[in-house]
């Protein structure tokens, strides 16, 4: 959940171009999860994954682990720890993506 303010802001950022930021939480419960949220003013979409239905659909081993994936349902990009949304590499490979010039590869 470390990464939750910078995922917000990205959220924000981008919510209204065709891209959804949605947090998977596979270790806490939901009132939990709710609560956090709630505290932190965080807006963007999350899923309680409890029984790690979405982890394993996407062979998710380590948290956090993120993916871009189309509308499709095809991992077009993806990488294994913190990370920061806010940074000017996140913006531009968002700016691509969002653009359609180019397929990032997964790290």
């Amino acid at each position: 959940m470390r990464e939750f303010p910078s995922l917000e802001r990205l959220y924000q950022q981008f919510k209204t171009r065709d891209f959804i930021v949605l947090a998977v939480n596979m270790g806490e419960p939901a009132d939990q999860i709710r609560s956090y949220m709630l505290t932190h003013k965080l807006t963007f979409p999350t899923l309680v994954d409890l029984k790690s239905q979405v982890a394993d659909r996407y062979s998710v081993r380590a948290t956090p682990t993120r993916f871009v994936i189309t509308r499709e349902g095809k991992v077009i990009a993806g990488s294994i720890g913190p990370r920061d949304w806010t940074s000017g590499e996140a913006q531009r490979l968002i700016e691509i993506l969002l653009d359609g010039s180019r397929t990032p590869r997964k790290e």
